[in-house]
């Protein structure tokens, strides 16, 4: 791409551009903002990180043939290199990302999701929906990035612009017409979907006690999530959650046709009800294009709030009511999402319930079923929200039977601390099992539990790590489940052979 089409993102004014008359017509060939990255003819993007800041790598950029520098403050000049200076250099990212890919996401149709809870499910239950409508459709999530049959590892729930334009160009490039995206708070207060245009824009709900370790406070996480609302253009649509007490504050925001969902009300789209066990949910769907019965395969009222928020994606990109049915029917599961591990006598489940609201969402679902005894075992993330810990120990305490606490991603902080501040509110009604290993704790959980029960790990979902201290080790909750799962029911048979 020649660097002309570049300068309206790098040059605050015309004058600005005409200095760079004599280089307008070199190529860019990438943008890059990780001196790794760099190749040559490409254009470095120096970035003051938590961690790392960019600008002490215009060197090793320039070195391995970087050809443009934008930078957030003057630096010295770098040999041969053209050189630009923005303090809202991490804005213009966005800007250059969707430039040098020619604006992807104006030829997609998308959705983007947001919300504390909600997100990754409201996702796939959104490219369900569309895929049954006929509509190809990528994913960009916590799990994976999807394109057609290829699945990419997350980085990032939301990656960073760079990475997402470029999704968006393999998205087209792979034929396909539509894109679900989580939008995290983090995202867009970095910056990373701007020049992103979305189609329709989702409201899941909000948490008082998530992201404000970053955010400081619940107004600004809350004034972050609303950034998506007020992106939207006039022919969008933003589908909102008519139970949570921000949805109106969303709503607000949003310029554009808006659909409301929820449970109980007289919103948009609504459902009843009407049945549910361990194989899923039976409700009545009320559109505006009709009314349906669904069997859906996901457990509870949160689930269904989850399959209307699809549900009104789906009506907001033209898809007909058969076909939404359709979609959210599917038996697609998704990872780490209340996923069924299989066992003889007892159910055995993985949450990423990471919060107190989301916690508490999963229980009063899983206790609704009335099983013989419910067991839990969580912790909670070091580093992060320290308020929500003992809120989640209450939320525990109220709809279990009994308790395993154990290590989350403790990060830089001792196990044993924090499982302490988890039982701050807790009275001690319940019993409460204290295993810091976390493999340990679910051996325990599996070994105590009894027919009937339903045992539900919480916290890591579809993660595959574990972080304790400064050391990230392979740890999966599933895997390690159906494991402790197989031995215990290998115990079984072995004993049943002994006695005959």
């Amino acid at each position: 791409m020649r660097l002309a089409t570049l300068l309206p993102a790098l040059c605050k004014t015309e004058a600005d551009r005409r200095r760079y008359t004599n280089v307008a017509d070199m190529d860019v060939t990438a943008v890059v903002n990780d001196s790794h990255l760099a190749v040559p003819g490409s254009l470095f993007v120096a970035l003051s990180g938590a961690r790392r800041d960019g600008h002490d790598y215009i060197g090793a950029a320039a070195g391995a043939g970087a050809a443009f520098v934008l930078s957030e403050r003057p630096v010295p000049a770098e040999p041969g290199v053209v050189h630009f200076v923005r303090p809202d250099a991490r804005r213009k990212l966005g800007e250059l990302a969707a430039a040098f890919h020619e604006d992807p996401s104006r030829a997609l149709h998308v959705v983007g999701i947001t919300g504390t809870n909600g997100k990754t499910t409201t996702s796939y239950r959104t490219r369900s929906v569309l895929e049954a409508a006929g509509f190809p459709t990528g994913l960009v999530g916590t799990i994976a990035y999807k394109i057609g049959d290829r699945t990419i590892p997350a980085a990032n729930t939301t990656p960073d612009a760079l990475v997402l334009q470029d999704l968006f160009a393999q998205m087209l490039d792979a034929a396909l017409t539509h894109a679900a995206i989580e939008v995290s708070s983090h995202a867009l207060d970095l910056h990373r979907v701007r020049e992103t245009r979305f189609s329709t824009a989702v409201f899941t709900g909000l948490s008082d006690h998530e992201h404000l370790d970053y955010h400081g406070s619940f107004e600004r996480y809350r004034a972050a999530k609303a950034k998506l609302f007020e992106m939207l253009e006039p022919d969008a649509t933003a589908a909102i959650n008519a139970n949570d007490p921000e949805g109106p504050y969303m709503a607000d925001r949003a310029h554009c046709l808006k659909l409301w969902f929820g449970l109980d009300t007289s919103a948009d789209l609504s459902a009843e009800i009407r049945a549910m066990d361990m194989t899923g949910t039976r409700y009545r769907l009320d559109t505006p294009n009709g009314s349906a019965d669904v069997r859906s395969p996901l457990l509870g009222d949160f689930n269904v709030m989850n399959d209307l928020a699809a549900a009104a994606a789906g009506l907001a990109a033209g898809a007909g009511l058969d076909a939404v049915v359709a979609g959210l029917e599917r038996p697609d599961a998704v990872p780490g999402r209340l996923e069924k591990i299989p066992a003889a006598d007892f159910h055995p489940l993985v949450d990423y319930a990471h919060n107190e609201g989301a916690l508490e969402s999963v229980l009063a679902t899983v206790r609704s079923l009335a099983p013989r005894r419910l067991l839990v075992v969580f912790g909670a993330g070091g580093d992060r929200d320290r308020g929500k810990r003992p809120l989640m120990g209450a939320v525990a305490e109220k709809f279990c039977d009994r308790i395993f606490l154990t290590a989350d991603n403790s990060r830089g902080e001792e196990t044993l601390d924090i499982i302490r501040e988890i039982q701050l509110g807790m009275s001690g009604s319940k019993p409460v099992v204290v295993v810091p290993d976390r493999e340990m704790a679910i051996r325990a959980a599996v070994a105590a539990a009894e027919p009937g029960d339903v045992l539900l790990v919480a916290g890591k979902g579809h993660e595959t790590y574990q972080i304790l201290g400064p050391v990230k080790t392979p740890f999966d909750d599933r895997e390690m489940l159906r494991q402790a799962v197989a031995e215990r029911e290998a115990g079984v048979r072995q004993l049943a052979r002994s006695e005959a």
